[in-house]
């Protein structure tokens, strides 16, 4: 899972979010750049809660596929991986990046969906020459996943037909 934040983590992201309030508040902030600043600043300590609900405030300006994935991040962070799903889902139909692909392939793992999230795999792996590093090693790690739980299950079923 993601490590724990530092201290200076802790104060920067604290600072954010009062900068972030006090330019809310006296220079005229708008309300959609409120709630994505605050909801990241609160997602990157971990405080996954307080950055759900202010991805949810952003939805309630507008459908967004950013602060939908979000969403789905902070659930899936929070254990609620049908959350989750449905958010990553729902972000996914309207706008196929690779990151939204890749985290909505996991969680569809996670759930035991394997053919669907070998599907989104397999979409993404498709342009892999346009990936990020970081969404190439994603991939990567994905595609380790899902060979060593086919390993795995043919291994199961072999076992299974020899205790026969």
């Amino acid at each position: 899972m993601d490590a724990k934040p530092t201290a200076f983590t802790y104060i920067k992201s604290s600072f954010r979010i009062l900068h972030t309030t006090l330019s809310y508040f006296i220079v005229g902030l708008m309300p959609e750049e409120n709630h994505v600043l605050k909801g990241n600043a609160w997602a990157e300590i971990h405080a996954y809660r307080r950055a759900a609900w202010h991805y949810r405030k952003l939805l309630e300006y507008g459908e967004d596929s950013f602060a939908r994935a979000s969403l789905g991040w902070c659930y899936e962070r929070l254990g609620m991986v049908e959350s989750a799903v449905e958010h990553y889902r729902l972000a996914h139909a309207k706008n196929k990046s690779p990151g939204i692909a890749l985290n909505l392939a996991e969680t569809e793992l996670d759930l035991g969906n394997t053919e669907t999230g070998q599907s989104l795999i397999a979409e993404v792996a498709t342009r892999r020459s346009t990936l990020s590093a970081e969404e190439n090693e994603y991939l990567v790690s994905l595609e380790d996943r899902l060979s060593k739980e086919s390993s795995s299950l043919t291994n199961d079923t072999t076992e299974a037909s020899n205790a026969v």
